[in-house]
């Protein structure tokens, strides 16, 4: 049984190395990029990231993911979503290989097709919503409220991930049994029924990071890949 100072110690070295190696994310800009990327947060939600990455791959390629110019082009996007997301991807996870569909598959093309509607349809971008509000906060609220199928813990990860913002936690299972074995929450699994209980969880994260000098952004994702490895170490 590895210790918990011991888990403490390597998510601190792997947050301080990729604080030194890659300071912040890199800003997207591209329009078409940022749907890719709200996608793909839809996708991951209750899926293993690697299946979800695998689909976003394939709709990139076929070009099935895009910004429609006007109605028609919406229509045909909807038919080609449908098409695609049905059908089984191959994926690799640690070195295997796997083919599987994506889990909720007819729930998740409706819920990035009614997505994809609510903002391009209403003549809204994703560029025009991250610049609504100076909130951080706010802005992570207005993303869920234009979106279908995503929660704060999407939320968070698509924030991060097209550099708006370092100061997001995505609370998934594996950060949540970190913050349980340093004594930082009681909570046992990764579920909120709102935002506001959401933030409570990821202000204690933000406490400890803080304690340390690190950012959640850099902390967050060593705790991620420090937990996986473990639970994967021990299967």
């Amino acid at each position: 049984m590895t210790s918990v100072f011991k888990i403490q110690d390597v998510v601190l070295k792997v947050s301080y190395e990729a604080q030194s190696i890659v300071p912040t994310m890199p800003s997207v800009r591209s329009e078409n990029k940022l749907l890719s990327e709200l996608v793909l947060c839809i996708l991951s939600s209750q899926e293993k990231y690697e299946v979800a990455l695998a689909v976003m791959k394939k709709l990139r390629k076929q070009n099935v993911l895009r910004v429609p110019k006007n109605k028609t082009e919406f229509r045909e996007i909807k038919k080609e979503l449908k098409i695609t997301l049905q059908n089984p991807v191959e994926y690799k996870s640690y070195g295997e290989t796997f083919s599987r569909r994506l889990r909720f598959f007819v729930k998740k093309t409706q819920y990035i097709i009614n997505t994809i509607e609510n903002i391009y349809l209403n003549d809204l971008t994703i560029r025009k919503i991250l610049l609504q509000e100076e909130c951080i906060q706010e802005t992570r609220k207005n993303i869920i409220n234009y979106s279908y199928g995503l929660g704060p813990k999407q939320a968070s990860m698509f924030l991060r991930n097209v550099g708006y913002h370092t100061e997001f936690a995505v609370l998934d299972k594996h950060v949540i049994d970190y913050m349980r074995l340093m004594g930082l929450t009681t909570i046992s699994e990764a579920s909120f029924s709102n935002i506001t209980a959401y933030q409570k969880i990821e202000m204690k994260l933000k406490s400890y990071a803080d304690s340390f000098n690190l950012n959640l952004l850099h902390l967050d994702l060593a705790i991620w890949t420090t937990m996986r490895n473990l639970k994967y170490s021990h299967e």
